[in-house]
């Protein structure tokens, strides 16, 4: 594998992307006291100055002024190793979408919060929830990325905790559990690759790794995936999902399902196929992982199809396309690899747009059970259009985002079974065919959903019935938008990973 060299952040934009999220993080529980829900603005303009950050990265990877990415690294400990920090062609874009949705979701909350108590507690758990799921994204030595991993998990178990819904305590108790179980394998499998191989850094153990090690490198794979496979609920390891996202307060699951579940399936890429390349190529490997993600697919997809509560819904449809995005892993393809990516980014811009929709519904009608919506279109234009987008572009429909993601993806793993029928056989491509036809019926639950909320008979408890406030609708249409203006040119984010995955497929 050839490591192309990365420019130095002499600037330190990198470390900018944290530190100043995490230390307005203690600032605005004085200035939330002080200014109540007009602090979301301040939150709002700290993100919006980080995804400016990974926006001009992202940009510039495109037109070629920064090759290969930005690096920044830092003398931490002799045992540890550096602190690395890394956006490139992949890291970048999905940097970008965390700190878009982080920085959206919070004028999303200054509407949806209005009423909340201890509202300077929340924005603060709110900045360090950022930041763990950006660290997680941007760091390539093994202890900084569990320590970043366990930091998205304890901001958002306390936001769970206080904020949500219904039986919220035990609900968040179940959600760090399972998350917890899965941060100890996590854990574990770091330990054994530092004892077998010397090294916390992602990109010097493939180097380190001799073919009578393949055996231990298998054990460490295993445990680090299944630490990742937790965090992105794929089926069995997915009932904590459905309670933890439909109960959260809804700005937080509009970063839970969009953006936080999906970072595992980034980490499965930056560490698997870099780390242990070996492992990635294993056929055992491949099969099982894409069986696992073809079941989750199909689970989360025909849950959603019964659901009455539209956050279950989205939340059993977060569990199907997390399924889409492990596919893609799976496939050992630069294609394939680049379809899971984009997935990635489709999947947190429309499912964002979806559950902030549904805070509109709870908002402005007190309910989120489909059967009590209906009729909806001609009050709320703006939103029925967003949701329709959304769905579509979860559905894989031209010329949105989506699309482009699930295309490489089936493409991607079509490829790599046909070229290696010879030696293996059928089965991979009879997976992938299977695949396919999952995406029936995703679309099959957007369309149902869309149909019964926007349009049928007017239900009489929706005697008034107008658009969310501009705050509340505004994150939403600029996401939307996203998904739209991305599908019709997807080679503003795929070029730089087509050429970062170039290089890890021989």
């Amino acid at each position: 594998m050839v490591v192309k060299k990365k420019m130095n952040d002499e600037f330190n934009l990198l470390p900018q992307s944290l530190i100043i999220p995490a230390i307005f993080s203690a600032l605005i529980l004085p200035l939330g006291k002080a200014y109540k829900q007009k602090a979301g603005w301040i939150v709002f303009l700290v993100l919006l100055y980080t995804t400016g950050i990974y926006g001009y990265i992202t940009l510039s990877l495109f037109t070629g002024f920064i090759k290969d990415g930005v690096k920044a690294s830092y003398a931490w400990a002799p045992y540890i190793g550096n602190l690395t920090l890394l956006a490139d062609g992949l890291s970048a874009p999905i940097a970008f979408t965390i700190a878009l949705l982080s920085a959206l979701i919070a004028i999303y909350s200054i509407g949806y919060m209005a009423e909340a108590e201890n509202i300077e507690v929340y924005y603060s758990l709110y900045l360090l929830y950022a930041v763990g799921m950006l660290g997680t994204v941007l760091t390539t030595n093994l202890v900084a990325f569990f320590l970043f991993f366990e930091l998205m998990l304890i901001p958002s178990w306390a936001l769970i905790a206080v904020w949500g819904t219904g039986p919220k305590e035990a609900i968040a108790f179940k959600y760090f559990m399972f998350t917890e179980a899965g941060a100890l394998s996590l854990l574990a499998g770091i330990l054994i690759t530092r004892f077998q191989f010397g090294t916390f850094e992602i990109f010097d153990i493939a180097s380190k790794i001799v073919p009578e090690m393949e055996k231990i490198a298998m054990i460490s794979v295993a445990l680090i995936l299944l630490g990742l496979i937790v965090k992105m609920a794929i089926f069995p390891l997915h009932t904590w999902l459905p309670d933890a996202h439909a109960e959260a307060p809804t700005p937080i699951s509009a970063l839970l399902s969009p953006a936080m579940i999906g970072i595992g399936g980034y980490a499965a890429i930056r560490i698997i196929y870099t780390a242990f390349p070996m492992v990635a190529f294993n056929y055992n490997f491949i099969v099982a992982t894409s069986v696992l993600a073809l079941i989750t697919m199909f689970y989360g997809a025909s849950m959603a199809l019964v659901q009455e509560d539209v956050k279950r819904l989205l939340a059993y449809s977060s569990i199907s396309q997390m399924g889409y995005l492990l596919f893609g892993v799976a496939s050992a393809s630069i294609l394939g690899l680049t379809g899971a990516a984009l997935l990635y980014m489709s999947h947190g811009f429309a499912k964002a747009v979806l559950f902030m929709v549904s805070g509109i519904f709870i908002h402005q009608f007190h309910t989120r059970k489909i059967s009590d919506l209906g009729g909806l279109a001609a009050e709320m234009p703006y939103t029925a259009t967003a949701t329709l987008i959304s769905f579509l572009s979860l559905a894989g429909t031209p010329p949105l985002l989506g699309f482009w993601g699930e295309l490489f993806i089936f493409a991607g793993a079509m490829h790599s079974s046909l070229i290696n029928a010879v030696s293996q056989g059928l089965t991979r491509g009879v997976i992938t065919m299977l695949a396919v036809i999952a995406s029936i019926f995703t679309a099959g639950y957007g369309l149902k959903a869309f149909r019964r909320i926007f349009f049928g008979e007017r239900k009489e408890n929706l005697k008034i019935t107008s658009e969310g406030p501009l705050t509340m609708l505004a994150p939403i249409i600029i996401l939307a938008a996203f998904s739209l203006i991305l599908g019709i040119y997807p080679t503003l984010i795929s070029k730089e990973l087509g050429a970062i995955f170039s290089q890890l497929i021989p």
